[in-house]
């Protein structure tokens, strides 16, 4: 038998919370003079104390992470969804298995808090993938010469959003944005629109950060654009960090912009969402340096709500079928489900029924959230799928849906 774990875990407060940040400087390579902020009052925009995890040796804390409360777009509901980020371990205390440790009691207690997914941007994909989670968001980054906006006049309005402004039309196209793509994160969750207050809070003459909202010629407010004045090889960038838009015209308006800043900038840069095509953007398509990266990791926290919420395919009968998962860390999740689709709704239960598909959690995570369609699921190395039957109505059911992950974190 191995040795018994004996350390505490538990949420931080506040007077503990500086010792993860500083962590995160040893951890990150980041620099940071903390000792300088001991004494200051919290950041008002800071996550609270509580969404944070630590394991102690006395006083002195040696593992944490962040469990951020989100709530995101799935299927066309928006549901409960814990964000982590911010996992760190001093290196005298690595090899302990704290950050394991802290997994075993989050993971349970976020299914009891009704959490449906737990979404994270890893360091590693392997290390996470212990935990139950694996890849569901791809991106695509993109590097575009200025040049070759040239064709898209700018028309409309364009309005500079600056920290203190009004961001009602800001979250009126990012919520239409979202309305249809899974992972999207709703702004209008937390209190006292904190989430907008961050999103516009840099001064853009210090950060060279700016936001711009587009409207069309009949006023309509159809898209935003955030980015980033970055340089590479002495050479100004325009580094998009968000883009939204209402619809097609949204997306191509703003476009008019780009080419207005033509003359500041070498190069358009977008780490943009995969399920929109950056060929269309101009007409030389060698213009467009492109290249794909899995980013995002998933992992489904309550399963048998994820079954319920999830599209319907279409047909007239309903279809119905028999999934069979294991969870080593949330016993709840484990076991074979029933799952009747009808025109109306989804009704799932625990059976004893033999399995149409059997799955692990990763590939689960995969298969709920439309990353790929089963088919392409069943040509991964991973030995973690096997069909057994019904499978028309599994390829009906298992469908690749829009992916795009709206938060850094």
């Amino acid at each position: 038998m191995g040795e018994v774990y004996t350390l505490p875990i538990k949420r931080l407060d506040a007077d503990e919370l500086i010792q993860l940040y500083r962590i995160h400087t040893i951890v990150y390579n980041m620099r940071r003079d903390y000792s300088k902020e001991d004494n200051k009052s919290p950041d008002p925009l800071g996550n609270p104390p509580e969404w944070s995890w630590g394991v102690f040796d006395g006083k002195k804390l040696l593992a944490g992470m962040t469990e951020i409360e989100y709530l995101m777009r799935f299927d066309g509901h928006s549901v409960k969804m814990s964000g982590i980020s911010g996992v760190g371990t001093l290196p005298e205390a690595r090899k302990g298995g704290h950050i394991r440790k802290i997994y075993e009691k989050l993971l349970p207690e976020a299914y009891e808090k009704g959490v449906v997914f737990s979404n994270l941007s890893p360091f590693d994909h392997d290390f996470y993938r212990k935990f139950g989670y694996e890849v569901t968001c791809t991106r695509n980054n993109i590097k575009i010469d200025m040049g070759n906006f040239s064709d898209i006049k700018a028309k409309g309005e364009f309005i500079h959003i600056l920290p203190g402004d009004d961001t009602t039309l800001l979250a009126e196209i990012h919520s239409a944005y979202i309305a249809g793509i899974n992972h999207g994160i709703c702004r209008d969750y937390w209190k006292d629109n904190r989430a907008w207050k961050i999103f516009t809070r840099e001064d853009p003459c210090a950060s060279g950060t700016y936001i711009y909202l587009w409207k069309d010629e009949n006023g309509k407010a159809l898209s935003y654009i955030k980015y980033r004045d970055t340089t590479e090889d002495g050479e100004h960038q325009m580094s998009v960090t968000e883009f939204a838009f209402k619809n097609k015209k949204g997306l191509y308006g703003m476009f008019g912009l780009v080419n207005l800043l033509s003359a500041q900038f070498e190069n358009f840069k977008w780490m943009m969402p995969a399920f929109i095509d950056p060929y269309d953007f101009i007409g030389d398509s060698w213009s467009v340096e492109s290249e794909y990266k899995p980013r995002e990791m998933t992992r489904i926290i309550n399963v048998q709500k994820a079954l319920e919420l999830m599209r319907r395919p279409v047909s007239p009968n309903g279809v119905q079928y028999v999934l069979e998962v294991e969870d080593k860390h949330i016993t709840a999740n484990s076991g074979k489900f029933l799952v009747e689709c009808s025109a109306n709704e989804t009704r799932v239960t625990k059976t004893t029924k033999n399995a149409d598909i059997t799955c692990d959690l990763l590939t689960l995570s995969q298969l709920v959230t439309g990353y790929r369609t089963l088919e392409n699921t069943m040509y991964s190395r991973k030995e973690g799928l096997e069909v057994h039957g019904n499978i028309e109505t599994l390829k009906s059911v298992f469908t690749q849906r829009p992916q795009h992950v709206t938060e850094y974190f």
